[in-house]
């Protein structure tokens, strides 16, 4: 073989080793190719909170919020139209909307489904729903909101449950009451006075007993928000309760009750024992002994109570000033009775007719009925 047999030989076999070479790579490639699979999110929605008529303000924010977050909230407000039917992005379109109209139905309450099921496209629903259940010009609605809001009060529940079902409310009127200005520093300003007003609703609505840290919230300057406020009372509230009810709040009815009950409660007994330094004789008479060792206020010094009882450096409670007035209307009682004795038809010391003094009426013993 000759020099040029010899390279034609070497040529062909080089175009064949890179033919070779090359399909390999090809055929590696394609094995290690990942062809993408089509995801489809289901029509299962997690939306818990169910539409049943009466909270479309509130299911509507949730499921827009919702929708939103999936990029597929044009299928609710018209953004995203419906391609042609030869378009080709047309059938994928149908299964947005699809999945779209079953987060929709999938949130409504049973009754409900029947009615909304048979329009064919999400925003169809969607729209029959907002007709069926909101009309935002309704001045009938308006009012029962505001109405039900002035006239709710805390009425010695919790006040957790009374800021909340405010809070519930004044969402509702928002949004059928959009702020209505334009301009940055108008929204702004009109935010603030909304803002006030509902301060003073809240604090009006408010049980008595909580009276002090509502004249505090009143003379913060500037004006505190709601929630500042809830925030402030909340506190107040938590701390009587521990004080005054060992971790339960004390209902103003209660306390009324009990600082007027007890008298008679003590005249039933033979004796009584009220922080092991007081007893009451059976003619309902107080009988002072003197206070047990180790018992006594390091605040004010009193006998009577401890420390952790003590009125003058924990607060006086809101019966307080009631309790006060009711003891000098029994002084002004027994005065009356007094004077009447002056005019007895009986003979002095013949009488048989005896007057028990009315309950307990010590000025200064303001834990008596604590």
């Amino acid at each position: 073989m000759n020099e040029a047999d010899e390279s034609v030989t070497g040529s062909g076999d080089q175009s064949g080793t890179n033919a070779f070479l090359e399909k390999l790579a090809q055929l590696l490639t394609a094995k290690n190719q990942v062809v993408p699979t089509p995801q489809f999110e289901g029509s299962a929605a997690p939306i818990t909170i169910k539409l049943d008529g009466t909270n479309f303000g509130l299911w509507s924010q949730v499921v827009e919020m919702f929708v939103l977050s999936k990029d597929k909230l044009g299928h609710l407000n018209g953004d995203r139209s419906q391609p042609p039917g030869g378009n080709p992005a047309h059938h994928k379109w149908k299964i947005d909307d699809s999945i779209v109209k079953g987060w929709i139905i999938n949130s409504l309450a049973p009754n409900l489904i029947g009615n909304f099921i048979r329009f064919s496209t999400a925003k169809e629903v969607w729209d029959a729903i907002a007709t069926t259940f909101f009309d935002g010009n309704d001045a009938s609605q308006v009012y029962d909101l505001k109405k039900r809001v002035s006239r709710l009060k805390q009425s010695g529940g919790q006040v957790e449950e009374y800021y909340n079902s405010l809070q519930a409310l004044w969402r509702e009127i928002d949004f059928r009451r959009p702020n209505p200005m334009k301009c940055k520093e108008d929204i702004e300003k009109y935010n603030q006075v909304v803002q006030e007003d509902r301060v003073y609703t809240f604090l009006d609505g408010l049980n008595d007993r909580l009276d002090g840290v509502r004249a505090d919230v009143l003379q913060m300057t500037p004006l505190p928000t709601v929630e500042q406020a809830y925030a402030r009372v909340r506190r107040e509230d938590v701390r009587q309760s521990v004080m005054l009810g060992k971790g339960q709040i004390v209902p103003d009815s209660m306390a009324m009750i009990s600082k007027i009950s007890a008298p008679h409660e003590v005249k039933n007994s033979s004796s009584y024992n009220l922080n092991s330094s007081t007893k009451f004789s059976s003619n309902g008479n107080r009988n002072q002994t003197q206070p047990a060792m180790g018992i006594g206020c390091t605040h004010c010094g009193n006998p009577k109570h401890t420390k952790d009882t003590c009125f003058k450096l924990h607060g006086y409670p809101e019966w307080w000033k009631e309790l006060k007035k009711k003891r000098q209307e029994s002084e002004k009682a027994r005065a009356a009775v007094a004077v009447s004795e002056n005019y007895c038809v009986f003979p002095s010391g013949e009488s048989d007719v005896k007057t028990e003094p009315a309950g307990y009426s010590d000025e200064g013993d303001n834990w008596a009925w604590y």
